[in-house]
C-alpha cells in the first residue's frame, strides 16, 4: 500500500469529509441571490466521490490506513415532502434552498486574492479565511439529495481551501455546522445563515486563533419576527413560506461598543452593533446586524484598551458573524468589498491591524463579478 505524508491539520480535514454527495449541475444557476445583481458564470461541477486515500502517514510517523479513518457521524435529516422547483431555488416543506454549482476557475481567482493579501502582510498581520456553505449543503434532507442538481459543498470547500497558501489560516466550519444541522442555523425564507450558525463558525475561528469564545448563554438577545427574505421573493411570494416566516435572533456583544458607519452615499453616522429592526419591513429584518451592508464600518470597543484590531472582509453573510468578534478586539474595520473603494493590504498596514479575516459564502465564490470586485480591493 502506498503511503503519503500528511500533516495533522490535513488529517483533521479528511475526517471532516461529509458522507453527503452532490449530484452535479451542468448548467449555471440562473437566479442565485446576490446583492450586486451580477450575472453569474458557468460552473464546473465537483463529482460526488473523493479520491481514495489509501494508506497515509501522519507527520510523526504513525501510519493511518483508510480503514482506520472513521466516517463522520452527523444527525440525519429526512423528509417525506415533495420538492418544488423554482429554478435556482427549491422548496421542501416550509423551507427553501439555493442550488449550487462550483466553478474551479473562479475559485482560483478568489484564492489568489486572499493569497495576495497574505503575501503583502507577511510578518505584519495574520490572514484568516472562512468559507460558508449554503443551507442546501447543510440542512437539505438527505433522502432527497439525489433529486436535485447541486454540487457537493464539502468538496467545494476542500478544493478552495487547498488553493490557499500556507500563510493563510483556514477556518473549516463545515463539521460544526453539520454537527448542529438539526438546529435553526439557516433561515427558511432567506439565503443567509442565522446568528446561531454564525456563532458556531465563531467558535471555530476562536479555536484556530487560540482564544476563548464567549459562551452562547452569556449574550443578551433580541428577536425580530416576521422575516420574509430573498427566497420568499425568488419563489413568487410562496404561501407556505409566508405562513412560516423566520425569526431573526441577534446576540448583543457583552462589551460596550459603538459603530462608526460610512454608507454608500459617503454619509457617516454612529449606530449600535445590533439595531432594533422590530418595526422594519418583513424583508429588511436581517439588517439588524451591523446596520446592514455598508462600504466600511469601524467598530469601537469602549472597554478594551489593548490596541487589538482586525479587518473583516465580507459580503452580507459576514454581518451576522461580526458581532461575535466585538468582545475580542478594541477596533474592528468591516469592509464590504462590493461597495468599498480602497486597498485591504494598505488599510491593514495603515491601521497596523493584527488580523485580516475573509468571511464569504460559497455562492459568492462562484460569482465572477463578485470575485472581480474583491480582486479590485486587495
Amino acid at each position: 500500500m502506498t503511503k503519503k505524508k500528511i500533516t495533522a491539520a490535513a488529517l483533521a480535514a479528511i475526517l471532516a469529509v461529509s458522507a453527503l454527495s452532490g449530484c452535479g449541475n451542468d448548467k449555471e444557476n440562473q437566479n442565485t441571490e446576490n446583492l450586486s445583481g451580477a450575472e453569474e458564470t458557468q460552473g464546473q461541477d465537483l463529482g460526488a466521490g473523493t479520491e481514495a486515500l489509501g494508506g497515509t502517514e501522519v507527520s510523526g510517523g504513525t501510519e493511518v490506513t483508510e480503514e482506520q479513518i472513521p466516517e463522520p457521524q452527523y444527525p440525519e435529516i429526512v423528509s417525506d415532502e415533495k420538492i418544488e422547483d423554482f429554478g435556482s431555488v427549491v422548496i421542501v416543506g416550509d423551507a427553501a434552498y439555493e442550488l449550487y454549482t462550483y466553478s474551479d476557475a473562479i475559485a482560483d481567482n478568489y484564492a489568489l486574492a486572499v493569497n495576495k493579501v497574505a503575501a503583502a502582510l507577511d510578518q505584519k498581520a495574520d490572514v484568516y479565511d472562512i468559507l460558508i456553505p449554503l443551507g442546501s449543503g447543510i440542512t437539505f434532507p438527505d433522502n432527497l439529495r439525489d433529486q436535485i442538481k447541486s454540487s457537493d459543498q464539502r468538496e467545494a470547500m476542500s478544493s478552495i481551501q487547498a488553493k490557499m497558501d500556507e500563510t493563510v489560516k483556514t477556518v473549516d466550519i463545515y463539521d460544526s455546522l453539520m454537527t448542529n444541522r438539526n438546529e435553526y442555523i439557516y433561515f427558511r425564507t432567506d439565503h443567509h445563515w442565522t446568528a446561531l450558525g454564525a456563532y458556531y463558525a465563531y467558535e471555530d475561528f476562536c479555536e484556530v486563533k487560540g482564544i476563548t469564545p464567549e459562551a452562547l448563554d452569556s449574550y443578551e438577545t433580541s428577536e425580530f419576527d416576521g422575516f420574509l427574505g430573498s427566497f420568499y421573493n425568488d419563489t413568487n411570494a410562496n404561501a407556505t413560506l409566508k405562513a412560516n416566516a423566520d425569526v431573526v435572533t441577534a446576540y448583543h456583544p457583552n462589551m460596550d461598543a459603538i459603530m462608526h458607519v460610512t454608507d454608500s452615499r459617503g454619509v457617516e453616522y454612529d449606530s449600535k452593533v445590533i439595531f432594533d429592526e422590530s418595526k422594519a419591513a418583513a424583508g429588511l429584518k436581517y439588517s439588524c446586524f451591523i446596520a446592514g451592508d455598508n462600504p466600511i464600518t469601524e467598530i469601537e470597543n469602549k472597554e478594551l484598551t489593548d490596541g487589538s484590531s482586525c479587518i473583516v472582509v465580507k459580503e452580507s453573510f459576514g454581518n451576522a458573524f461580526v458581532p461575535f468578534l466585538v468582545d475580542h478586539y478594541q477596533t474592528i474595520y468591516v469592509v464590504d468589498y462590493r461597495y468599498w473603494k480602497g486597498s485591504i493590504s494598505e488599510l491593514a498596514q495603515e491601521k497596523n491591524v493584527d488580523d485580516v479575516i475573509f468571511v464569504n459564502n460559497l455562492s459568492m465564490i462562484r460569482n465572477k463579478s463578485l470575485v472581480g470586485k474583491l480582486f479590485s480591493v486587495i
